[in-house]
């Protein structure tokens, strides 16, 4: 079975920008599964839901669980798991001898159920996971400039963190939206104007950056140079 895992960051950008909806013909395109874990249901929608702020997208994700867009998933083992890998990743950088706790509860569980479950990819913005998993090294330059202080690797802890994560694929809402854009699930949203295809894929890219997606300006030039072959 095909399987979509989602962690808060992405649920939270296509909501601000108003296309949540697109999940559900997302799904239908995929064929497969969408979930969601506990501590990311808590994120996007228990505390929300005590807040003013915030509770009118917090319904609008729990419409999309109603109607089984999103499915709330756990598995046998995932607190042990999640709560190995949390450890781990919070003891790869320190500075003298204090660690850094640059990751949460939530993030890891998507990432331990992943592994778990042998999910297709994980969905997931937030930059310093991305990077953990995928450029460690690119991480600890940017630790050590955010604190002013050299930041070092736990080599031992890391290693053991990149075994345990091994084969695990992990995509950015970005991605996810410009899929969209390329099967026109969003194309209701084209105007009547001057390069209005090209308009609207850079209005859903700095939507989706702007809202907390770790996507650069020259990667949305890039992914706007490549879409425009399909204009």
């Amino acid at each position: 079975m095909k399987i979509l895992l989602f962690d808060t960051g992405p649920i939270i950008s296509m909501t601000m920008n108003h296309i949540i909806w697109s999940l559900k013909l997302l799904k239908k395109q995929f064929k497969g599964k969408f979930y969601i874990t506990e501590a990311v249901k808590k994120e996007l929608i228990d505390k929300p839901l005590r807040t003013k702020k915030f509770k009118l997208e917090a319904l609008q994700t729990l419409y999309r669980i109603n109607a089984k867009t999103l499915e709330i998933k756990t598995a046998p083992g995932l607190d042990s798991k999640t709560d190995y890998l949390l450890k781990l990743a919070n003891t790869c950088f320190k500075y003298d001898s204090h660690y850094l706790k640059i990751v949460q509860y939530a993030e890891i569980e998507t990432l331990a159920l992943a592994l778990i479950i042998k999910a297709d990819a994980i969905v997931i913005d937030e930059k310093t996971t991305r990077l953990l998993v995928e450029d460690p090294n690119k991480l600890e330059k940017i630790l050590s400039y955010k604190i002013h202080r050299k930041v070092s690797i736990d080599q031992t802890n890391l290693k053991k963190f990149i075994t345990a994560v091994k084969g695990v694929n992990l995509i950015r809402s970005a991605e996810l939206v410009s899929i969209a854009f390329e099967l026109g699930l969003l194309d209701k949203y084209i105007s009547n104007r001057p390069n209005a295809k090209k308009e609207l894929l850079e209005a859903l890219l700095w939507g989706i950056k702007l809202e907390g997606c770790a996507i650069s300006e020259k990667e949305i030039r890039m992914i706007d140079k490549l879409e425009r072959k399909n204009f």
